[in-house]
């Protein structure tokens, strides 16, 4: 896309409509269903000027989104491919995180350039979250490329929870594993790393922060913290977990799991929780980690 001025920031737009009359891409066009559905998500075009659009990610749902963040929220761990990262927004990141989306409004994502873009593949990558229905019910990532320009009116979900066919993909990240830490929760994330880094040090905030964020995305215990964005939640176990391992240590999954146990037990009732082995494991890798930075 074409580079972002200083003049492009983060801005909202009321009671946007949905039309297909503009010209569509080859790849929507090929779709014989367009002009059948109606979609959930959409981006939407502004003319600046004689050159240049501002892209805007519609929420076409009768929902307001807890936010929208057009930029990766999560990647891969080179070392474990299984284990997801999360990654810090830049500055520009935070600025175009929206949260409380409202119906038909729609939030400035991108900018392009008519010469500028024209003649390259272009990409936007856009989180949401949605839970218009059980169907629905989930983290999403969109990633919709172009050879050149985006036209306005452009689907990124339909309404019935399918994607369109210009759209590269519309996943729903509902597998623990998947999960990204979500923007809502990163001010008090960072909160909470500033408070462990007083009493302890750095690296021990972090591997407390990263154990946290681990069961915040398994959500197990009290069920519904994940969605409710409530990281913090988690927080006074993880904090528990860092210190008796650093205090006992352990020597393998098992241990990490009987040790995790204990402390469920006596914060909520011996039985009450059970933790996922995958979160042992997850943890214990953290964990080997700490141990040969320190």
């Amino acid at each position: 896309m074409a580079d972002v001025k200083s003049t492009f920031g983060p801005k909202r737009i009321d009671n946007i409509s949905w039309s297909d009359t503009s010209q569509p891409s080859k790849l929507i066009q090929d779709d014989l269903q367009t002009k059948q559905k109606t979609p959930l998500f959409y981006l939407h075009n502004e003319s600046i000027n004689d050159y240049e659009d501002d892209i805007y990610f519609v929420n076409n749902s009768d929902e307001t989104l807890s936010f929208v963040a057009p930029y990766e929220l999560m990647k891969k761990d080179t070392e474990n491919p299984e284990s997801v990262i999360a990654v810090e927004p830049s500055e520009r990141d935070k600025a175009f995180t929206y949260t409380d989306v409202l119906p038909k409004q729609g939030v400035r994502i991108n900018r392009q350039h008519i010469i500028y873009d024209s003649d390259y593949l272009n990409q936007i990558i856009v989180y949401t979250m949605s839970c218009a229905s059980k169907a629905m019910w989930g983290v999403w990532r969109f990633s919709a490329c172009e050879k050149g320009l985006f036209p306005s009116s452009y689907p990124l979900l339909w309404e019935d929870g399918t994607k369109p066919l210009c759209v590269v993909s519309a996943e729903k990240l509902n597998d623990p594993k998947d999960r990204p830490i979500l923007p809502p929760v990163l001010p008090i994330r960072q909160q909470l790393y500033q408070g462990w880094s007083e009493p302890y040090d750095q690296t021990r905030a972090s591997f407390m922060v990263a154990i946290t964020d681990v069961i915040y995305r398994y959500d197990f215990g009290m069920v519904g913290c994940y969605y409710n964005h409530m990281w913090d939640e988690y927080s006074s176990e993880a904090e528990q977990i860092a210190n008796l391992l650093i205090k006992k240590d352990a020597d393998n999954v098992d241990e990490i799991l009987a040790l995790m146990t204990a402390v469920y037990d006596v914060s909520f009732g011996t039985g009450y929780t059970t933790v996922p082995k995958e979160v042992a494991e997850i943890i214990y890798d953290l964990w080997l980690k700490y141990k040969n930075n320190k």
